[in-house]
Order: structure tokens, then sequence, then C-alpha cells
């Protein structure tokens, strides 16, 4: 009666571990949804607050203090360099939160996606910034509105993803409740910033998922699945 016990006990248990992955894969998707849903804010960030693909009219020229930006067909490239990116880390997201059995790998994949796409965006509004403003007014640098603007959101991510990181290097309890606090610094990151939302929050969702997936569930499964080997019936 004993052994029969353990072994539905374990049951129970094993039983839990598509819950677990399901439950991962729902993270990545809201993400991914709530992201999309406000990326449209990202396009009035890059030209109207960065100036990028804009240029204004110089002392003394016919659109003096004034903003030229290129036409909305030129912005297009920036959905398509943000919205690829999203794609690919929300498509590649789920399916290692959901294939991925050992919880600590898949763990460790998420937290790598969720930092490529955070960077993503960061890095790229910094290169258009530094790279793609035509002229900007006399005594100004281009990437001054990128640090006005971007810096703190940047500073907020940089900093969940060191609690990440940690996260990554512990075990247990500990280990799920580092990568959830890095996913609230990813929403922090998102309200100092709000047009990030289309890459910030995907990753917001993608380090949720990884506190899902971090080895503490696993560790359970394997000792139950041990229970059960031990104990025949």
């Amino acid at each position: 009666m004993t052994g029969a016990a353990s072994v539905r006990r374990g049951s129970d248990r094993i039983e839990l571990e598509p819950a677990v992955r399901g439950a991962a894969v729902c993270m990545v998707v809201i993400g991914g949804i709530a992201s999309f849903v406000l990326s449209g804010a990202v396009i009035s960030l890059v030209r109207d607050v960065l100036h990028i693909s804009c240029g204004i009219g110089l002392p003394g020229s016919e659109g003096d203090g004034t903003w030229m930006c290129a036409d909305g067909i030129g912005y297009f490239g920036v959905a398509v360099v943000l919205g690829a990116m999203l794609a690919f880390v929300i498509l590649a997201g789920v399916l290692i939160a959901g294939l991925v059995r050992p919880g600590g790998a898949a763990s460790v994949v998420l937290v790598v996606l969720a930092a490529a796409v955070t960077a993503w965006i960061l890095a790229w509004t910094w290169y258009g910034s530094s790279e793609l403003v035509w002229a900007v007014p006399p005594g100004t640098f281009s990437v001054d509105y990128w640090y006005a603007t971007v810096l703190p959101a940047a500073t907020a991510s940089a900093a969940a993803f060191m609690v990440a990181l940690l996260g990554t290097l512990t075990n247990g309890v500990l280990s799920r409740v580092l990568l959830a606090t890095a996913s609230a610094g990813l929403l922090v990151a998102t309200a100092l910033q709000p047009a990030l939302a289309v890459n910030t929050l995907a990753g917001a969702g993608l380090l949720a998922a990884a506190a899902i997936r971090s080895p503490i569930a696993n560790a359970r499964l394997t000792r139950y699945e041990g229970a059960m080997g031990s104990n025949p019936l």
C-alpha cells in the first residue's frame, strides 16, 4: 500500500509538469500580445521625440527651427526591424517554454531571449539617434534626445537583467523570486518610456516564463519520479 500510495502521489506531481510549461507559454504569449497592442507608440518616439530620419531647419534657412522628417512610408522599416525581432523571440519563447523539459535550461534560454529583445530596441534607438538624425539645433547633439527620454528606461532594464542573471545562477525559490523581480523591473522600464513596450513587454513576459520554468518545479518532479522507481507496484 505504501508503494502504491507513493506512486499515486508521484503521478499527481508529474501531471503538473504540462501545467507548469503551459503557464510559462501563457506568460510568453501575454507579453507578446501586450507588445503588439502597444507597438504603435514607438513610431511617435522615433519620429517626434528622437527625431530619427528628421532634421531641423538651420537658422537662415527656409525651415528655420522646424523639424522636417521622412514621410510615413519611411518609417515602415522601423516596424519591420522591431516587429521581426518581436515575432522571433515570441515564437522561440513559446517553443522553449513549452517543449524543453529541463526547467533550468529552459529558464536560461528564456532569459537570453528577454535580454536580446530588450537590447534590440535600446541599441536600435541609440543607433538611430546617433546616426540617422540629419540636423539638430546648434549646440545640441542628436543623442541628447536619447539620453533624456530612453536612458532612464535603459538603466532600469540593465538593473532588471542583473537581477535576472543572479536568478539564473541560483536555485529553488530564490531563483524564482529573482526572475519574477526582473520581470517586474522591465515593467518599470516600460512605465519610464512606454514607447519601448513593443519589445520590453515581450521581455517581461519571457522573464515571467523563466521564473515559472525555474528548476524548483523540476527538482520536485525528479524526486517523485525517483520515488516511483524505487517503489514499484
